[in-house]
């Protein structure tokens, strides 16, 4: 699992989005919720990072090490 603070969504969800397998937001609540390639989800977490001043922090759980290491790759780069 990853605590991300995201800085730039609009490439993250696209990093997301080449994921092959799930990306699962997990919320404070204890949901778990599939972000990749889900529209509705994506635009949701869009909207709290515009009215969160252009950042957002979350958790993450990714299953394929694949996906993983693209999403460490991803952060490592923009932050």
């Amino acid at each position: 699992m990853l605590k991300l603070n995201i800085l730039n969504m609009i490439n993250f969800l696209k990093t997301v989005n080449e994921c092959s397998g799930p990306v699962v937001l997990v919320s404070q609540d204890g949901r778990r919720e599939d972000m990749n390639n889900q529209e509705s989800l994506q635009e949701r977490l869009l909207k709290n990072y515009k009215d969160n001043r252009r950042s957002l922090k979350m958790w993450i759980d990714v299953a394929e090490p694949a996906d993983y290491l693209k999403i460490v790759c991803y952060y490592a780069g923009d932050c």
